[in-house]
């Protein structure tokens, strides 16, 4: 995970599992696969800054994702890993 660009948070994400916090210890991208989801601290942290979200239903369609990923600059994916690194201490 650490050597990852982006990490995948779908849809089943528990307490026990702790996909987004791994993912931000890791300093990847949190790609977020869901049409809901509640994440913790969402009232000190804006997610729309440090994760890519996904709906269900695009994530499903062929080639989607990696087209996503794949468009995503440079420069906005360290911008994005900078503010994951930012909000380890919240985790």
């Amino acid at each position: 995970m650490s050597s990852s660009k982006f990490c995948l948070n779908i849809v089943g994400d528990t307490p026990s599992s702790n996909r987004l916090f791994d993912a931000i210890a890791s300093h990847c991208v949190p790609v977020i696969i869901s049409d809901e989801i509640e994440l913790p601290y969402e009232d000190i942290l804006d997610y729309s800054e440090l994760c890519i979200f996904v709906p269900a239903s695009d994530a499903m369609k062929k080639g989607f994702l990696l087209n996503l990923l794949k468009c995503i600059k440079r420069r906005q994916m360290d911008q994005d890993v900078g503010k994951t690194k930012g909000c380890r201490k919240a985790f």
